[in-house]
């Protein structure tokens, strides 16, 4: 089942694991689920954050058709991550404002 998103925001997560030394770097998006009430047949938004995969990183804030699939987490909990993000045509996309290290823009 395909659910209506509204990303935000996405920020970048990146650091190294205290536990195993590994190095990560996740993208962290704030966004807007457009959940339809079952009982109601209404639409209620929902705010929440939502891990993207490595292959939808690139993803820039702007409303999609996300389709999740069941995944089981490492503490054994049944959830859900992402299996498809595609852009819903009519909105314009813009480019994602990401907190990343870089070296800021000289003065003119």
């Amino acid at each position: 089942m395909k659910h209506t998103i509204q990303i935000l925001h996405i920020t970048q997560v990146a650091g190294r694991s205290k536990k195993t030394g590994n190095d990560y770097d996740m993208r962290m998006a704030q966004c807007i689920v457009h959940k339809i009430n079952r009982a109601t047949n209404l639409v209620e938004p929902l705010v929440g954050e939502l891990l993207l995969p490595e292959k939808f990183k690139d993803t820039v804030p702007g409303t999609y058709e996300v389709e999740f699939d069941v995944a089981i987490s490492r503490d054994k909990r049944v959830g859900a991550e992402v299996f498809s993000i595609e852009a819903i045509k009519d909105e314009p996309q813009r480019p994602s404002h990401r907190h990343t290290s870089s070296a800021p823009a000289a003065a003119t």
